[in-house]
C-alpha cells in the first residue's frame, strides 16, 4: 500500500505500437495515480481497490496482439480483504466438472459475479464453498464468460477476473495439407524425397499434432520417415515400404480428430509401340494405336498430341474417340475428315518422371471427289435471266459439266454450260426437265440429278373495274381473273384483312370473280383480288361504292332473310324495345344510383375472372395497318377455348393469333424510329419477308450498338405482313435478359423495318460452325473467319440454362415461338445468350427449311402435332428446345444430316423418328432432354420444369 508499482507489455512488434491496459476486463482509464507511458503501466501510491487481474493488448497497422494470460496484483492493506488462493482462466471440457478458486483472508464477505450477474448463489447448476472456492458441476456453453471473485471488508470491495472457456477442436478439411492437394492422393516417384505439411486445425487449447505412418505407430522426428514442424518428410521413397496411408491426428482435452493421406510410389514408364503411318480416303474410318508400359491411372496416363499440341478428349463434343484398356491406348476417327492429316504421336505422362513420347506416325486424308454442295431443284420463271449453279471438289480439281436427259449433249443457244454453272439466258417452257450435274477427275465421276421446272407468275386477264359502284340491295360483279402455270389461285379479302368474306352473300366464281348477291351498307370498303402460284404473287385493288336503296332496311348488322316485311317488322320491335329499355334505365339512374354502381362492379368483375378463365388477356399489339372493321369476339373466344383445350393446356398458335384480334388500336407511332439512325447496311441473309442486315444503330449522340434490321418487302402480301405482325407482337414489350430487344419501327418509307437487338459475335448456328476444328470459312461468306472458341460441357449448360430462361419468359407471356434453333439465337464474346427470330429461311439456311403444305417450316425442329396438325404450343417449343441443346453438343450440325426431308417427314408421322442427346452431355441432361423428344405434347415438362432441372445440373456439375 502507497508503493509504487509497474506492470510491463511483453509483446514484440515494429513500427508505431500503441498499449492498452485493461483492469479485470475494463480499460484502465490514465489519471494523476495512474500512467501509461509506452509499453509500461505506473500506478502510484497504490491502494487496494487497485488489486485485480490485468492485461494488455499492443496494436499497430498489422493489427492486434491476442490477449495472454492475466496477471494478478495484489496490494495489501490493514483494513481491506486480502487473496491468498488466486483464481485463474480455466478451459474445461463441455460436460465435465470447473472450479475457479478465491480465497480471501479477513473477509467479511466472499460473492461471485457471472458477466456482472449476481451475487451468485448456490443452486443444482453450481455450488459456492464457505471459502470461496466456485463449483460448476457440468460445465456447458452457456457457462462460459468472464467470473468475478468479490472480496468485501468494512464496505471496500477488492475483486478479481478470469474467463471461464469449453474446450473445443474443429475438423481437418482437404485444405490442412500444404502444398494444397486436390484429392487425398500423393503421388511421388520412386528414389525421390516427399514432404507434406499437415496445418493444426482450430481448437482450444492449441491442439498437439502428429504423424502416424501405414502400421498404425506415431513417426518420429528421426529416420528416412520423419516428422518436424507437423511436416511429414519422407527422404528417399521406397516400393513397397513407403507406400500406404498416412495418418495427421490433432488432439487437446476436447477430443482428437485426423485426415490421411495415400502415398503412392510410381516407376518410371515406357513406350513398347508406336503408332503407325496411314493414307486413307476421305470420309473413312482410322484407328492409330499405340501402346506403353505403367502404371494404372491415374499415377499413369497417356495423352494424344496432333502436330504437337494436345488433343482434347473431354469437355464437350469431339469427332473422335480415345481409350486405353491396360496399356493400349486407340485413338479412333468414325469418320475422317481432310483437317485431321498431321502428326501424331502418344505421350506417356507418369508423375514422378519426365513424359515419354511415341515415334510420330503421319496420317494423310486424300480429299473424295464430292458436290460442295449438291445441286437442288429449281423453279424458274419463264423469259428470266437464271443460273443453275453445280460446284464440286477432290484431289485434283475436277471437271464439272450438265446434261439434260432425253437431249443431245449440246444445250440451245440460249443456255449455256459454264465451268458447271447453267446460264439461262431467257428461260423458255421446254427448259423444263431433268439435268444431271457430272463431275470427273482421276478419282473417278460422280453425278447428281435435280429436276427443273418452269413457272408463269400470275398475270391478270382481266382487272376488277376501279372504282364499282352499287346500290343497296342488288347484286353486283368484281371482276377478277389470271393466267399462269401452274394455275394461279385467286384469293378476296376486304380492306386488307383475310378470311372475312365467309358470308353466304359471298361467292367466288370459277373465274376467280366475286360475285355478291345482295349488297349491304356495310360491304363498302376496300377489296383485294391476289392472285398467287409458285411463280409469285399478283394483286389488284378496287374501291366498292354502295349507294343506299330507296326503303331498303336490311343493312342493320343483321343477316337477309326470305321475309322482308317480317324483317322490318323484327327491327322495329327491337327498336322500340330497346327504347323502352333506355327510359327505364333512365328512371332506375334516378332513384338506383348506388345500387347499378354496384351491380356494374359486380359485373366487371365476373367479365374479368371469365376472360382469365378463357385465357383472354388484354395487351397492347403492334400494328403495321389500321382497320376500321369490327371483330366477332364471340368467335374468337370460341377459337381461343378450343384451341387452349387442344393443347392440353399449352398456348397455342391460335389462341394467341386470337388474343391479337382483341388487343387495342395501333401503337406503332410509339416505337417508330428514324431510318437517319441507322448506319450502312451490312446483308446477314435473306427470308420469307426480305432481306436480312445488321447495322449498327446511334440516336442523338449515345453510344452505337449493334442491331439486326429486318425488312417487310412487300406489305401487300397478307400471309407475310401477319407474320411479320407476329414477330412484332414476339418481342414487343418482352423485358428479359435472354430475349432480344426491339429497338424500333421504321415506316418513313418501303420496305418496313423491324430492328432488333444483335450481338458481337451475331447467331448462335454461326459461332457452333466456326468452333469446329474442321472449318474453314463461314457458311455465308467467302473470306475466312476466324476459329471460334469451342465450348465446354460447363459452358453449354451455362447457355442451355440462359435459352431455357429466356424461352420460360416468352411462355409466361402466353407466347409461342415456333421456330427455336441455333439460327435463330443470337451469342456474345461474354458468352450470354440471347432469343431472337432472324428465320432467315432463303439465305443462308434454306437447307434448315422445308415446303411443307404451302408453308415453309424447320422441318427437323419441330413435333408430329407441329407439322402434321399445325398445332404449335409452348409443348412444341420444349420440343425445338431440346434440339437447340443437341445442335451446342453437335457443334451445329444439321439434325438427321443422312437423311433427306422425305424420310424425316415419314419418320415423324409413324412416329419411328428418334433422337439421341449427345455422350457427353451429364447424364440427368440426356434424360431431360428424352422428355422433351416425348411423341405425346402432356409428357413433355414445363419450361418451369425445364429451368429448374437444368439450374440443378448446372449446380450438381460445380460440386
Amino acid at each position: 500500500m502507497d508503493n509504487e508499482i509497474e506492470l510491463r507489455c511483453h509483446v514484440d512488434g515494429s513500427g508505431d505500437m500503441k498499449y492498452e491496459w485493461f483492469k479485470n476486463t475494463v480499460s484502465v482509464a490514465k489519471s494523476d495515480r495512474v500512467e501509461i507511458k509506452k509499453k509500461k503501466l505506473h500506478i502510484h501510491r497504490a491502494i487496494p481497490e487497485d488489486s485485480g487481474m490485468y492485461t494488455c493488448v499492443a496494436k499497430n497497422e498489422a493489427g492486434a496482439s491476442p490477449v495472454t494470460d492475466s496477471y494478478p496484483l495484489i496490494v495489501s492493506g490493514n483494513e481491506t480483504a486480502t487473496i491468498k488462493d488466486i483464481p485463474r482462466n480455466l478451459i474445461t471440457k463441455r460436460g465435465e466438472p470447473a472450479v475457479l478458486h478465491c480465497v480471501f483472508e479477513n473477509a467479511d464477505e466472499v460473492q461471485w459475479f457471472f458477466k456482472e450477474i449476481g451475487p451468485l448463489e448456490s443452486d443444482e447448476e453450481r455450488t459456492i464453498f464457505e471459502n470461496g472456492t466456485l463449483l460448476i458441476r457440468a460445465a456447458d456453453l452457456r457457462d462460459q464468460g468472464f467470473y468475478s471473485c468479490h472480496g468485501i471488508r468494512d464496505e471496500i470491495t477488492v475483486s478479481y477476473t478470469v474467463e471461464l472457456q469449453i474446450a473445443y477442436l474443429l475438423n481437418f478439411s482437404v485444405a490442412a495439407f500444404e502444398p494444397k492437394r486436390p484429392t487425398q492422393l500423393a503421388i511421388v516417384g520412386e528414389d525421390q524425397e516427399f514432404q507434406i505439411s499437415c496445418l493444426e486445425p482450430l481448437g482450444l487449447p492449441s491442439p498437439k499434432v502428429y504423424w502416424k505412418d501405414p502400421t498404425g505407430h506415431i513417426i518420429s522426428d528421426t529416420g528416412p520417415v520423419r516428422v518436424q514442424d507437423n511436416t511429414l518428410i519422407i527422404a528417399k521413397a521406397r516400393m513397397g515400404e513407403d507406400d500406404g496411408n498416412y495418418t495427421c491426428v490433432a488432439e487437446n482435452m476436447a477430443g482428437e480428430t485426423d485426415i490421411s493421406v495415400q502415398i503412392v510410389i510410381s516407376t518410371p514408364p515406357s513406350i513398347i509401340s508406336s503408332p503407325e503411318s496411314l493414307s486413307v480416303m476421305e470420309g473413312d474410318s482410322v484407328t492409330l494405336t499405340c501402346s506403353y508400359s505403367g502404371m494404372e491411372p491415374p499415377v499413369t496416363h497417356v495423352h494424344w498430341l496432333k502436330d504437337g499440341a494436345q488433343l482434347r478428349e473431354s469437355g464437350g463434343p469431339t469427332r473422335y474417340r480415345v481409350t486405353d484398356n491396360h496399356g493400349n491406348v486407340t485413338l479412333h476417327f468414325k469418320s475422317v475428315d481432310l483437317s485431321d492429316k498431321g502428326h501424331y504421336m502418344c505421350q506417356v505422362f507418369t508423375t514422378g518422371f519426365p513424359s515419354l513420347f511415341s515415334d510420330p506416325a503421319v496420317l494423310t486424308v486424300e480429299e473424295k471427289l464430292k458436290f460442295s454442295p449438291q445441286p437442288v431443284n429449281k423453279r424458274l420463271e419463264l423469259g428470266s435471266t437464271a443460273k443453275v449453279s453445280c460446284k464440286a471438289q477432290g484431289a485434283t480439281n475436277p471437271t464439272v459439266k450438265w446434261v439434260k436427259e432425253g437431249e443431245d449433249e449440246e444445250f440451245p443457244k440460249h443456255v449455256q454450260d459454264i465451268n458447271g454453272t447453267l446460264h439461262f439466258n431467257g428461260v423458255l417452257e421446254e427448259d423444263k426437265g431433268r439435268y444431271t450435274c457430272i463431275a470427273s477427275n482421276a478419282q473417278g465421276s460422280i453425278n447428281h440429278t435435280i429436276s427443273i421446272d418452269v413457272v408463269i407468275a400470275p398475270k391478270f386477264t382481266v382487272q376488277p373495274q376501279n372504282p364499282t359502284e352499287a346500290i343497296e340491295g342488288y347484286p353486283v360483279m368484281l371482276h377478277c381473273a389470271a393466267e399462269g402455270d401452274p394455275k394461279p389461285t385467286i384469293q378476296w379479302d376486304k380492306d386488307s384483312r383475310m378470311n372475312n368474306l365467309d358470308n353466304p352473300r359471298f361467292e367466288v366464281l370459277s373465274n376467280g370473280s366475286l360475285y355478291i348477291k345482295e349488297v349491304y351498307l356495310s360491304d363498302e370498303g376496300k377489296y383485294g383480288c391476289t392472285a398467287g402460284n409458285s411463280g409469285g404473287l399478283k394483286r389488284e385493288e378496287v374501291q366498292l361504292n354502295v349507294k343506299a336503296g330507296d326503303n331498303y332496311r336490311a343493312d342493320m348488322d343483321l343477316e337477309a332473310s326470305d321475309d322482308g316485311t317480317m324483317m322490318t317488322k323484327t327491327v322495329t320491335i327491337t327498336l322500340s324495345a330497346a327504347a323502352g329499355y333506355m327510359v327505364l334505365v333512365v328512371g332506375l339512374m334516378l332513384y338506383c344510383r348506388y345500387r347499378r354502381r354496384r351491380r356494374k362492379q359486380q359485373y366487371l368483375q365476373e367479365q374479368t375472372e371469365e376472360k382469365i378463365e378463357n385465357g383472354d388477356v388484354q395487351e397492347e399489339q403492334t400494328e403495321l395497318k389500321e382497320t376500321g372493321n369490327k371483330v366477332n369476339s364471340t368467335n374468337k373466344k370460341k377459337e381461343n377455348r378450343d384451341s387452349h383445350n387442344k393443347s392440353d393446356g399449352a398456348d397455342t398458335a391460335h389462341s394467341q393469333s386470337s388474343n391479337q384480334s382483341r388487343k387495342s388500336k395501333s401503337n406503332y407511332d410509339k416505337i417508330a424510329v428514324s431510318r437517319s439512325n441507322l448506319k450502312e447496311l451490312k446483308p446477314l441473309g435473306r427470308g420469307e419477308f426480305g432481306e436480312i442486315y445488321s447495322t449498327k444503330y446511334q440516336v442523338d449522340g449515345d453510344k452505337e450498338s449493334l442491331v439486326m434490321v429486318k425488312s417487310l418487302t412487300n406489305t401487300k402480301d397478307e400471309i407475310a405482313l401477319q407474320e411479320f405482325k407476329r414477330h412484332l407482337d414476339l418481342v414487343h414489350k418482352l423485358n428479359h435478359e435472354n430475349v432480344v430487344k426491339l429497338i424500333g419501327l421504321c415506316r418513313e418509307e418501303e420496305p418496313d423495318y423491324m430492328i432488333l437487338e444483335y450481338t458481337d459475335w451475331g447467331d448462335l448456328k454461326q459461332f457452333l460452325i466456326a468452333s469446329r476444328k474442321d472449318n474453314n470459312s463461314s457458311p455465308t461468306h467467302e473470306t475466312k473467319a476466324p476459329r471460334a472458341p469451342q465450348l465446354s460441357v460447363a459452358q453449354i449448360l451455362s447457355l442451355s440454362n440462359q435459352a431455357a430462361k429466356g424461352l420460360k419468359h416468352l411462355a409466361d407471356n402466353r407466347l409461342v415461338h415456333k421456330d427455336i434453333a441455333a439460327r435463330n439465337c443470337l451469342i456474345a464474346s461474354n458468352l450470354t445468350i440471347k432469343i431472337s427470330l432472324p428465320c432467315m429461311t432463303k439465305e443462308p439456311y434454306q437447307q434448315e427449311y422445308t415446303k411443307h403444305r404451302n408453308q415453309i417450316i424447320p422441318l427437323r425442329w419441330l413435333p408430329y402435332e407441329a407439322v402434321y396438325e399445325d398445332e404449335y404450343s409452348t409443348k412444341s417449343d420444349v420440343y425445338s428446345f431440346s434440339c437447340l441443346v443437341w445442335e451446342m453438343f453437335h457443334q451445329g450440325e444439321l439434325p438427321f444430316n443422312k437423311m433427306n426431308d422425305e424420310s424425316v417427314l415419314t419418320q415423324l408421322k409413324t412416329q419411328t423418328l428418334t433422337w439421341k442427346p449427345h455422350k457427353a452431355a451429364p447424364p440427368a441432361l440426356q434424360e431431360l432432354q428424352t422428355q422433351c423428344w416425348a411423341n405425346d405434347p402432356r409428357e413433355r415438362p414445363t419450361f418451369d420444369e425445364v429451368v429448374s432441372k437444368i439450374g440443378e445440373i448446372v449446380v450438381d456439375s460445380c460440386l
